[in-house]
């Protein structure tokens, strides 16, 4: 469906609807460059934080046996146990991190919304300063 462009009847009514539409059309592409660099960011986080549980896993899973088969009470048992409770403790903490996400389902949900907004308005908003362009370019001056 075609924007009803012939309503501008003036090349400066055209330039005044375009220099609207460039401006609502640049705040469009700054959101949708946000709304990127906040998913990058959420990605990068979600993958440094599942490389440190998987470390700190690892960690655990290596000094368990090594503990248990040292005599307790010893300075080197003290020192490996020490290591465990700290492994284990940032293993938990990264667990619950993971688990317990500041993002409500309603958050997520109109973060989709907003997503989707960008994605639907930017390529009317081109259409129409198109539509525009080509009604001015058959205006007299």
């Amino acid at each position: 469906m075609s924007f009803p462009v012939s309503l501008l009847r003036t090349q400066a009514e055209c330039d005044a609807a375009l220099a609207a539409l460039q401006l609502e059309l640049r705040e469009f592409t700054v959101r949708d460059q946000q709304l990127d660099l906040r998913a990058d960011k959420s990605a990068d986080r979600a993958t440094e934080r599942a490389s440190a549980l998987q470390q700190a896993t690892e960690e655990v899973t290596r000094l368990t046996p090594l503990v248990s088969a040292l005599t307790p009470g010893t300075k080197e048992h003290r020192a490996l146990q020490r290591m465990l409770t700290q492994a284990s403790r940032r293993a938990e903490d990264l667990s619950a991190t993971a688990a317990g996400s500041t993002q409500t389902p309603v958050d997520a949900f109109l973060q989709a919304v907003d997503v989707r907004q960008v994605q639907v308005q930017v390529p009317e908003l081109q259409q129409a300063i198109a539509e525009l362009t080509a009604h001015r370019a058959g205006l007299p001056a």
